[in-house]
């Protein structure tokens, strides 16, 4: 059933568009795909590490000692090299909601790993993010923009984001690790939601060539949000279950990448007639969907290794 309903939505963009959206699908797809196994590897590396290494670099060096952390490393290059060809071709509003699916991919790894079936409210739950993204998708009919703002917007977006970022880090110091886990993977899918329009700009800027690429703050602009947002993204995996950072850092990337897309980039979807409704109806599906299928005891399990 997921896979009729993703190639049904296929369907639906080769309609409007044809073979080029197809292609950038298809690597959005397989972006998806990596980050969802990584996360479930690099979450079971992260939780059995001591508590005192949340969002220190001592966290990321003692993680380096373990196998599978490294390929869950490997595994999210490989994600953001089709991410980084995808979104070459795409705009953030079309590329972003897909690596939802992530979540998606993420599932029978984890089922596998934890020796589990995955139950029925699963599959539903799965179908439902499926479903969703491509309502939202088939439905706004995501347009280019122009990934080239001004410094001043970019200047007040990296603000904007460091904020953000600074203040859930700080929150999540305070309270519990099940609050610090939530709030970290805010500020993780907050960082790399603006990583995601940093990496549209840098494979625009590429065009004009590499040395005239270094000669912008794009390419440092694009390492330091990395490190932050792996850096987030660890810390909240090691502050508790799976089920509480997975989702929210699932959801927030894109919203934030979305936002970008649409605020800055001039990137459009259909706002016409009944169009917005749909569009909401597919993103309440994904959000109902993430959230349910990361309470499973698949995806819920508090590891540790």
């Amino acid at each position: 059933m997921v896979l009729a309903l993703m190639a049904q939505g296929l369907a639906v963009f080769h309609h409007h568009v044809g073979r080029g959206l197809v292609s950038i699908v298809l690597l959005s797809l397989a972006s998806a795909a990596s980050y969802g196994l990584a996360a479930v590897l690099q979450h079971r590396a992260a939780i059995s590490e001591p508590a005192g290494l949340s969002m220190r670099a001592g966290l990321l060096i003692s993680l380096a000692r373990r196998p599978r952390w490294l390929i869950g490393n490997a595994l999210d290059g490989v994600g953001y090299l089709f991410q980084f060809l995808a979104l070459r071709r795409g705009s953030l509003i079309l590329v972003e909601p897909i690596l939802i699916l992530s979540l998606v991919f993420a599932l029978p790894l984890s089922a596998w790993l934890d020796h589990q079936r995955v139950s029925v409210s699963g599959w539903v739950s799965t179908a439902a993010i499926v479903a969703g993204v491509a309502l939202f998708l088939g439905v706004a009919h995501p347009g280019l923009g122009h990934p080239n703002a001004s410094g001043e917007a970019w200047t007040l977006l990296t603000v904007a984001i460091v904020a953000v970022c600074g203040a859930a880090a700080m929150l999540a110091r305070r309270g519990s690790r099940s609050r610090a886990a939530v709030l970290l993977a805010v500020g993780s899918g907050t960082a790399f939601g603006y990583v995601a329009a940093v990496t549209e700009r840098t494979g625009h800027v590429l065009d004009a060539g590499v040395v005239h690429t270094l000669a912008t703050w794009v390419p440092y602009a694009l390492v330091v949000g990395a490190v932050v947002a792996l850096l987030l993204t660890q810390s909240a995996f090691h502050a508790g279950a799976l089920r509480l950072s997975l989702p929210t850092l699932t959801v927030a990337q894109p919203l934030v990448a979305g936002a970008i897309g649409l605020g800055i980039f001039g990137e459009h979807i259909d706002s016409g007639g009944v169009a917005p409704v749909f569009e909401v109806l597919g993103l309440a599906l994904v959000t109902f969907g993430v959230f349910v299928l990361a309470r499973s005891s698949v995806i819920g399990t508090d590891l540790e290794v």
